[in-house]
C-alpha cells in the first residue's frame, strides 16, 4: 500500500513529470518506497558489501556532527528545510575539498577523506541503478 501511494505521489507531481521530460537537471533523493531511476536515487536495499554501506553511514554521521541542525527534527517550512540541507551539504563538501576541518569518528579518531510511464520499466530502473553506482564509485570510493 505504502509503495503504491509513493509511486502515485511521484507520477502525479509536477516535479516528477518535469524530471521525466528532462526539464530539470540534477538528482532527487527518495526513500526505498520509490523506484531507483537515473534522476531519482534511492537507498541500497541490499548493499553488495559492508564497505559501501559504512561509507554512506560514515558520511551521514559526519554531516550530522558538523551540522547539528541535521541531527534532529527541523521545525521550518519544507522549502526552507531543503535550502538548509543543501547549504549544509555544499559547505560540507567545500570543507572536505579544501581540508578545512579534520573529521573525527564517534570515538574521536580522525577519519581519512576519502509522463511517467518509464518508472515501471525494468530497463529504466536498471539505468537508475547504474547511475547510482556511478555516483557511489565517483564520490565515495
Amino acid at each position: 500500500m505504502e509503495k503504491l501511494c509513493t509511486l502515485r505521489i511521484l507520477t502525479e507531481s509536477k516535479l516528477g513529470r518535469d524530471f521525466e521530460a528532462g526539464e530539470h537537471t540534477g538528482l532527487l533523493l527518495g526513500d526505498s518506497g520509490y523506484p531507483c531511476l537515473p534522476w531519482l536515487m534511492t537507498p541500497f536495499m541490499n548493499p553488495r558489501n559492508a564497505a559501501g554501506m559504512s561509507i554512506i553511514e560514515r558520511t551521514i554521521g559526519q554531516l550530522k556532527r558538523r551540522f547539528h541542525c541535521l541531527h534532529s527534527e527541523m521545525r521550518v517550512e519544507p522549502s526552507r528545510a531543503c535550502r538548509i540541507i543543501v547549504a549544509c551539504v555544499v559547505l560540507f563538501n567545500l570543507s572536505k575539498t579544501y581540508s578545512a576541518i579534520e573529521e573525527e569518528d564517534e570515538h574521536g579518531n580522525e577519519e581519512g577523506y576519502e509522463e511517467l510511464h518509464l518508472i515501471q520499466n525494468q530497463d529504466f530502473q536498471q539505468a537508475g541503478y547504474a547511475a547510482r553506482d556511478a555516483i557511489v564509485n565517483a564520490f565515495f570510493n
